[in-house]
């Protein structure tokens, strides 16, 4: 064979080659056991075992939403001792279990997980980070209440237990209506405290 025969005959069994390829299809990722939309359903539910005995309070923040009462929203993250004594004392006090219960929709949201949320007041759909910085996390817990159209009535950074359930009390009694503004309303609160 001459080096022109040879270059030849490479080409040609090369070229063919190159067209080559592979059929494109859907790829799912797995664990093993699991495909892609059973490990998004873990995902999707892995923080309820963050309020494990509360399922009662706190609706699954997969869906965010109420028809007509205030909404609690719980920012909170994994070995955080302050979100640790605001679910015992929801779980431990009954009345406090209840208050909360029959007046507001509560989401408990923990910040070690991510997550997706469609915030039906917001018309959006956004990871737990996100939703987040919406409501300007700086450290856990956060409480922010806000209307079912996703007005802001107050929040409550840290937990003390006797200054969140005179906070549930004013949001209850509906103290916050007489004021539009965020900052005079928390106002408005702290002056009810004296």
């Amino acid at each position: 064979m001459n080096k022109q025969s040879f270059i030849c005959a490479t080409t040609c069994v090369i070229l063919p080659l190159l067209i080559l390829g592979c059929k494109e299809s859907k790829i799912t990722i797995g664990d093993g056991n699991n495909n892609t939309q059973t490990l998004e359903e873990i995902s999707q539910n892995i923080d309820t075992a963050s309020y494990k005995g509360l399922e009662d309070v706190f609706s699954n923040s997969a869906h965010i939403e109420s028809k007509s009462k205030p909404i609690m929203l719980i920012f909170a993250k994994n070995n955080c001792t302050y979100c640790e004594r605001l679910k015992n004392d929801i779980a431990k006090d009954s009345s406090l279990r209840n208050l909360i219960k029959e007046n507001f929709v509560s989401y408990y949201i923990n910040t070690s997980y991510s997550k997706s949320h469609q915030v039906s007041f917001l018309n959006k759909n956004m990871p737990t980070d996100s939703l987040a910085l919406t409501y300007q996390l700086e450290a856990t817990p956060l409480i922010v209440w806000v209307e079912p159209n996703g007005k802001k009535i107050l929040s409550l950074q840290g937990y003390d237990k006797k200054y969140f359930v005179s906070m549930l009390h004013f949001i209850e009694e509906k103290k916050y209506a007489e004021e539009e503004n965020f900052e005079k309303r928390m106002q408005l609160f702290t002056q009810t405290l004296k």
